[in-house]
């Protein structure tokens, strides 16, 4: 009987390959599958923010928990769907630790799909801003969501980034372990939930949250957008880095 779940040695045997073959990826598919997860999880950034909105007045626990499984969508789309995120790219480490990969690539698959999930995320901003979907109250919650997020301290956003991205790779490595998309699902749902739940920053989610509230508020700093994304840039980069670099000494023979 075939087993329905790889193991952890598995699991580490296929991301490896995984990070080589995303250096190998031709750039049309690469571009197209960047833009595509920035859309996703800018998507699951503007859903879970209507949810927040709805939520008002009701339990502030169950909303939120409800505003972090809104948000899965976004992950969900990416592992199940298919498409190059950023941070679940950080995985990609791994196969540079085992010397498939040079350093150099790593770096240029990095920005790439950075750069590319950037702009899936302001197509995403110009379509729900100019499709009038958004209530007043939502409009006001996103301009607090980017006050938040812009006004504080760079260690904090970037151990902020770090607690992100270690749940969102183990997002991905969860989701890697499964055969059956029902499993994958639940398995990549459940630690970005958990991720939104504490408040933890995610880079790609904040190219969505962030040029929303300025188009919303008629403001443009990029300062303030810049004074976010690197801290929580370099924290993703780290926090994925971590997962991956136990994973891969744990279990590499």
């Amino acid at each position: 009987m075939e087993k329905e779940n790889f193991s952890p040695k598995e699991i580490l045997s296929m991301t490896l390959a995984n990070g080589v073959n995303k250096t190998k990826l031709k750039t049309r598919a690469q571009f197209f599958l960047g833009v595509l997860a920035g859309m996703y999880i800018a998507l699951g950034g503007a859903s879970s923010t209507i949810v927040n909105n709805l939520g008002k007045g009701f339990n502030p626990q169950i909303t939120k928990i409800l505003v972090g499984l809104t948000f899965t969508i976004g992950i969900v789309a990416v592992v199940v769907g298919g498409a190059e995120l950023f941070t679940g790219n950080i995985l990609m480490f791994g196969a540079t630790l085992d010397k498939r990969t040079k350093l150099g690539n790593l770096l240029y698959n990095w920005l790439k799909v950075y750069l590319y999930n950037f702009i899936g995320a302001l197509l995403i901003v110009a379509i729900v801003f100019y499709s009038n979907i958004l209530s007043d109250g939502t409009k006001e919650l996103f301009v607090n969501i980017y006050n938040a997020k812009t006004s504080q301290g760079f260690l904090e956003l970037f151990v902020k980034g770090i607690g992100c991205n270690i749940l969102v790779c183990l997002s991905v490595w969860l989701a890697t372990a499964s055969k059956e998309i029902t499993a994958k699902v639940f398995a990549s749902a459940f630690p970005v939930a958990i991720f939104i739940i504490c408040g933890f920053e995610h880079c790609v989610a904040n190219m969505f949250y962030l040029p929303i509230a300025m188009m919303i508020s008629g403001t443009c700093d990029i300062l303030a957008v810049l004074h976010n994304l690197v801290p929580v840039t370099l924290g993703n980069i780290v926090g994925g880095m971590i997962l991956i670099t136990f994973y891969y000494y744990a279990y590499k023979e």
